[in-house]
C-alpha cells in the first residue's frame, strides 16, 4: 500500500530533536525521501527506522550555512516538495530588565532570521522546479501568548507566525502552500523530566484541557496531514497542537 507521502523529497531541520525526530520517522513511514538537519549529523546520534534519510548538518545561525545545506539537500533528494522547519532555540531568556542585546540576537538570529532564510531557499529551488510544495513552519503557542522571561523567544516565535502567513500569500501564485504548527507543552527529552515534576504536573492538569502533555508524535500527524498532496487548499493557516491550553481561561478554576 502506498503511504501518504511515497516518493515526495522532504527536508526536516531539527530532526535530531524530539519534535523533529517524530516528524522524520512518521514521514519515513509514509514513504518520504528525507534529508535530515540538525546542528550536528543527525545520524550519528540516533536510530533512524528505516531507509531513505540523508544527514545534513545546519546551523540556523550561519545564513550562509543554511543556504549551503539546502542546496546540498536539493541536490541530493533531486527536487524538494516538503520543508518542515522545526530547528529552534528553546527555553526563556531571563528578566527583561537583565535582557542583553546579545540575548536578543541569538533568539531572533537563529529563530526568526534563520527561518527566514531557510524558507526562502526552500521557496526558491520549489518555485524554480515548478512543481509547487509544502513550507510547515513550527511556532508555539508564543507565537501569540507571552509567558515569563522570555521575551526573545516570544517575538520571534510571533514574527514566525506573520512570516509564514506572508510567504502563504506570496508563494501561492507557484503553488506552494505555507502553514505553521503552534505546539503547546510537549514532552520532548530535554524537558520531559520537568513535566513529571509535581509543581508542573499539576499545572499542566489545571491549565491544559486535556490535562497532559502532547507528545511529539501528534505534533508530527499534524505536519504530515500539511505536507500531504491531499491538503490542496490550506494555506497561511495554524494548526495549534496544545491540548487546550490556548482554549481556556482560568483553568484552575474549572469545575467551581
Amino acid at each position: 500500500m502506498a503511504g501518504r507521502l511515497d516518493g515526495r523529497a522532504c527536508i526536516v531541520t531539527g530532526a535530531a530533536g524530539g519534535i523533529g525526530r517524530a516528524v522524520v520517522e512518521a514521514f519515513s513511514r509514509e514513504g518520504a525521501r528525507i534529508v535530515a538537519m540538525d546542528l550536528a549529523d543527525p545520524l550519528g546520534r540516533t536510530v533512524w527506522p528505516g531507509d531513505g534519510i540523508v544527514p545534513i548538518a545546519c546551523d540556523l545561525a550561519d545564513r550562509a550555512g543554511t543556504e549551503r545545506a539546502v542546496a546540498a539537500a536539493v541536490e541530493t533528494l533531486g527536487g524538494l516538495d516538503v520543508l518542515v522547519a522545526a530547528g529552534a532555540l528553546k527555553g526563556g531568556s531571563g528578566p527583561f530588565l537583565d535582557l542583553t542585546d546579545e540575548d536578543w540576537d541569538r533568539y531572533i538570529g537563529v529563530n526568526l532570521t534563520g527561518m527566514f532564510v531557510l524558507c526562502r531557499a526552500a521557496a526558491r529551488a520549489m518555485a524554480t522546479a515548478g512543481r509547487g510544495g509544502r513550507i510547515v513552519t513550527v511556532g508555539s503557542v508564543n507565537s501569540y501568548q507571552s509567558e515569563p522571561n522570555a521575551a526573545p523567544y516570544v517575538a520571534a516565535k510571533g514574527g514566525v507566525a506573520m512570516l509564514t502567513r506572508a510567504m502563504a500569500v506570496d508563494l501561492a501564485s507557484h503553488g506552494i502552500l505555507c502553514n505553521m504548527i503552534a505546539p503547546g507543552p510537549i514532552d520532548v527529552p530535554n524537558n520531559g523530566d520537568s513535566y513529571r515534576a509535581p509543581k508542573l504536573a499539576a499545572a499542566l492538569r489545571d491549565e491544559v484541557a486535556l490535562a497532559r502533555p502532547g507528545l511529539p508524535e501528534e505534533v508530527a500527524g499534524a505536519a504530515l496531514y500539511l505536507a500531504e498532496a491531499a491538503n490542496g487548499y490550506t494555506t497561511g493557516a495554524t494548526i495549534t497542537v496544545d491540548g487546550g491550553l490556548s482554549a481556556m481561561i482560568f483553568g484552575a478554576m474549572r469545575g467551581g
